[in-house]
């Protein structure tokens, strides 16, 4: 099983950096160059800070969103402080339940 993992997670990386990558690198060069060409620099500057976001989630996904990444890690962390309180544990379940 854990022959076909790694033949799986370095064909992602693979297909990341040769194909993915520089495709986007390239589609995001001819937009900016367009509006750039067109002087429509407002369009230009939404289009930059979603590039960026586009760029950080196929680049650095897996180390934001995966399993150890920085923002699973933070949100299993908030999620660990939050009280839960539940109905039936507290005084006032029936009252709550039967309105």
């Amino acid at each position: 099983m854990e022959i076909t993992t790694l033949a799986l997670g370095d064909l992602v990386n693979t297909a990341i950096s040769d194909w993915i990558g520089p495709v986007l690198v390239g589609i995001i060069a001819v937009v900016a160059l367009v509006l750039l060409w067109k002087r429509q620099f407002a369009g230009f500057l939404t289009f930059a800070a979603m590039a960026v976001l586009a760029a950080l989630f196929v680049f650095f996904g897996g180390d934001l969103f995966g399993k150890n990444g920085n923002i699973s890690k933070a949100g299993k962390s908030v999620a660990k402080k939050i009280n839960a309180i539940h109905l039936t544990d507290t005084t006032y379940a029936q009252d709550f339940l039967t309105r």
